[in-house]
């Protein structure tokens, strides 16, 4: 019998820089660790704003100087109506994660995508690098790379 597809969304704010990234360095890890059979990951914004626009040309920028492809990223919005489809949330920061709360995503499937570092304490954020420079956006690539292993072995323990 085959194992059921494990749906997985990285969300933000706005769905053009962070989540994307996110989503598409999460997903090469897992190919590369033999795993893309068994996930589905995609990401979404608790924000309206940049609906079905692409990815920040900053984050695009990122993601192919470290071997990724965002060029067919499109923004989408996560709403109440659309919890239901995903199995896991991980959100970029704590306000995201509230969001997705308020949505009703239940509290047990919202994880945060720092949460597993190693040196414990509270999960930190990952921060916009919206209004930043571009360096902001290699920061940001570092901490989801670095984590993204410790999301994937957490994923697979609980599948």
């Amino acid at each position: 019998m085959a194992e059921a597809v494990v749906r997985v969304l990285f969300v933000c704010l706005g769905n053009i820089c962070r989540s994307p990234l996110a989503e598409t360095v999460v997903r090469d890890r897992a190919r590369e660790r033999g795993l893309s059979q068994r996930f589905e990951f995609a990401s979404a914004g608790t924000g309206d704003w940049h609906v079905g626009k692409g990815a920040d040309p900053r984050s695009a920028a990122t993601a192919r100087r470290y071997g990724h492809d965002l060029e067919d990223h499109r923004a989408s919005q996560i709403t109440p109506s659309r919890l239901s489809g995903w199995h896991w949330f991980v959100a970029m920061d704590s306000d995201n994660r509230e969001n997705l709360l308020a949505m009703g995503a239940p509290g047990e499937r919202v994880l945060m995508m720092r949460q597993f570092e190693e040196g414990g304490g509270p999960a930190k954020d990952v921060p916009d690098p919206y209004f930043g420079g571009a360096d902001g956006f290699d920061r940001v690539y570092a901490m989801l790379r670095d984590n993204a292993d410790h999301l994937l072995d957490y994923l697979v323990g609980e599948s």
